[in-house]
């Protein structure tokens, strides 16, 4: 039949073969392509693809392409992120220009885009990201996140090199390795392997350039590859804050660490806990990181306060202002923003010289009312027989610094106190164990007369010093002391008990200054006389310390009084000495639908708040200042009493039953009778504190002629 030569007579192809076959350009195509993929696999990775015997035979035959075999693909792209990893480039750019000529898709413009930015060619990488995102938005965004992509890699790879040249701690040298084999092709592992290594260094404290570099890593938005899912770590990071409140931060700081080594992610709320304990043990450049990278709402606001105590007055003023930023109240960082506007402390250059240095624990308008007014009584009752003196304040829980030394030592003397400042909680550190933040070496740098004055031994029921860091560092403290003066002499059998018995003699009885007023500030309010009013004060500070489980009970107790003092012709007002005290009217109001009038002393000027205690006929109260003061200011008192330091208050002046457990199954009932009693007898009961203030003011004012004499 003519035209039919060399044809197969029942097909129609030229080339030959069935409808739908591959023709015969198209297989020798395929076939050389194939042969051009495997040599080059060969060649880059070493190795084929492990094929069944037809695939085999048909791809040699070019029967199918070598890009509809998924093996022959994947073998092509797993090689070129292989030769991406172990620096290969030439390699990769041979894998990745064939998918890229076979198979072309995200994926393989992706790893072109590596390759080519590793190559020192960013404007192709973006190139390559920007064709690899076809079809997912407009030509802008597509550009815009091609850029992205390319500057996110390149600071990937930047801050790895720049952590790798940094030797970090040997026990971390598995983390740092994988950190350093970690595939870029893979950005997310990648990131949590260089995270990893960083997040564990924080653990351990590491601060410096391995810390400026989690930093940056942070602020990147790299550390949500080490997010945890939800709850993962909540019975830890619950563990550890429990440790903390035992005043236990080397061992909440051990679990921390443990839990990151087993689950190697984090929450928000575990940097917060790894912060608190970094700084509990002085480790204040780490706490500060941990608490930043948290969050930049409570976050910022913990590390600002961090920033302050190491005396970073700037970073502490900016960590404020960017939590406020991100919906922080402000509230809750005006006593930071307040401290570095205004500093307690002068600077060097524009301290007085020659003065008196007193280290105490200052608050600000709006917080606790008792340390609003006990500085102030120190130097009162110092100057009393001193005279007038430049006084030159140290805040206790800002680090004592050489800056302060010097300042300190151009004085004529150091105050320390009052308060209860022998205390692991409020403010810890691992410089001195309580809250004076006194390194070693500082102290030991301070060479003025050196005084102790009306301080206390404030642990709760309990509640222990962890370690010997306090120990030691109340040895070294007395050792250098002119005098330790110990608010109470249940805190002097407390001290002295770890003290060596040579330092015993230093310690001596100096009663709060508070508790006379009277004596050493002339200028008080008026007192007033069968006024009726009863101020109650109730403190939830530590509350599981405070009530136990006996919170609901001690609510009844405390509608039982009101009832009862209120038929009897009582004004029953609540006296809040700190914004949390005011819990107990609302709880009160909540649980009984009792509304008591409230006086906020907190917030109230000193001499208006003094007023409210001085014309008041009786002061129940649980705080230990809440007692102290209206006892100072001639008022009667009685104490419900929560901590040890009330018991010993009362036993000082000889007026145990003027205390009423908080525990006690009859609270109300005997607090509401003998509350009818003192009303009934005012008069005598103000001239047993008049009386009872007889005994400590000796006490006071010779401690205060000692210090004087400097």
């Amino acid at each position: 039949m003519p035209g039919t030569e060399g044809r197969k007579a029942d097909s129609p192809n030229p080339d030959g073969g069935v409808p739908g076959a591959v023709s015969r350009s198209k297989r020798r195509t395929n076939a050389r392509r194939t042969s051009e993929v495997m040599h080059a696999l060969r060649r880059v990775t070493g190795a084929r693809p492990q094929l069944d015997p037809i695939t085999t035979r048909r791809l040699a035959k070019g029967q199918v392409a070598w890009t509809e075999v998924p093996a022959v693909r994947t073998a092509a792209l797993d090689g070129a992120r292989a030769a991406i990893d172990r620096q290969d480039l030439a390699g990769a750019a041979t894998l990745t220009k064939l998918l890229r000529t076979g198979a072309p898709d995200a994926e393989t413009g992706r790893l072109a885009g590596i390759v080519a930015l590793l190559t020192g060619d960013p404007e192709a990488a973006e190139e390559h990201f920007y064709q690899a995102s076809k079809g997912t938005g407009s030509v802008a965004r597509r550009h815009t996140n091609a850029r992205r992509a390319v500057e996110e890699l390149q600071q990937l790879l930047d801050l790895r090199a720049r952590v790798l040249e940094v030797e970090g701690p040997e026990d971390l040298t598995d983390l740092r390795d994988i950190a350093a084999s970690a595939s870029i092709t893979h950005r997310k592992a990648a990131d949590a392997a260089l995270g990893r290594y960083l997040v564990a260094c924080l653990t351990r404290g590491i601060d410096g350039p391995l810390g400026q570099l989690l930093d940056e890593f942070a602020d990147a938005g790299r550390l949500t590859a080490l997010k945890a899912r939800p709850n993962l770590l909540d019975v830890a990071v619950e563990n550890a804050e429990y440790l903390a409140t035992d005043a236990d931060h080397a061992g909440a700081l051990h679990l921390l660490q443990t839990t990151f080594e087993h689950y190697g992610v984090v929450t928000e709320r575990y940097l917060l806990a790894l912060g608190t304990s970094l700084s509990a043990l002085s480790r204040y450049g780490a706490a500060r990181r941990a608490f930043r990278i948290a969050s930049a709402g409570v976050g910022s606001a913990r590390a600002a306060q961090v920033a302050w105590i190491i005396h970073d007055d700037e970073s502490a003023h900016a960590l404020a202002r960017r939590a406020i930023r991100h919906d922080m109240p402000r509230s809750s960082v005006r006593t930071v923003l307040a401290r570095t506007e205004n500093p307690i402390t002068p600077p060097e250059a524009e301290a007085t010289q020659g003065g008196m240095g007193h280290v105490a624990f200052y608050v600000d308008r709006g917080e606790n009312f008792g340390d609003i007014v006990l500085p102030d009584a120190v130097r009162d009752a110092i100057s009393e027989p001193a005279g007038r003196s430049e006084w030159v304040p140290f805040h206790a829980h800002q680090v004592f610094d050489d800056e302060f030394v010097r300042i300190a030592n151009a004085q004529r003397a150091l105050v320390v106190g009052g308060g209860g400042l022998f205390l692991p909680d409020t403010s810890p550190n691992g410089n001195s164990g309580w809250q004076w933040n006194v390194p070693p070496a500082s102290l030991d740098a301070v060479r003025v007369p050196l005084f102790a004055f009306a301080v206390g031994f404030n642990l709760f029921l309990g509640q222990q010093f962890k370690g010997d860091l306090f120990r030691r560092s109340l040895i070294a403290f007395t050792s250098k002391a002119e005098f330790l003066g110990l608010r109470n002499t249940g805190s002097m059998e407390r001290v002295r008990a770890m003290l060596p018995d040579e330092l015993h003699d230093k310690v001596r009885f100096v009663p709060c200054p508070t508790t006379v007023l009277e004596h050493i500030r002339p200028d008080l309010p008026a007192a007033r006389t069968g006024s009726g009013t009863v101020l109650l004060n109730a403190a939830f500070d530590r509350s599981e310390r405070r009530f136990g489980g006996g919170y609901a009970q001690f609510l009844e107790h405390i509608v039982e009084l009101v009832e009862k003092a209120s038929r009897g012709g009582a004004e029953v007002r609540i006296a809040a000495h700190t914004r949390g005290d005011l819990r107990l009217a609302k709880d009160l109001e909540a649980a009984h639908d009792l509304s008591l009038p409230v006086d906020e002393l907190h917030n109230m000027d000193q001499p208006d708040a003094l007023a409210v205690y001085r014309q008041a006929s009786l002061v129940i109260g649980m705080r230990g200042h809440s007692t102290m003061i209206p006892f100072g200011l001639g008022t009667p008192v009685l104490s419900i009493v929560s901590h040890p330091k009330m018991r010993y208050f009362l036993e000082d002046v000889d007026r145990t039953d003027w205390g009423f457990d908080v525990s006690d199954p009859d609270l109300g009932a005997r607090l509401a009778e003998r509350t009818l009693d003192v009303l009934a007898r005012e008069e005598d009961y103000r001239a047993d504190v008049a009386e009872r203030q007889l005994i400590l003011l000796p006490h006071v004012r010779a401690a205060a002629e000692d210090v004087a004499k400097v």
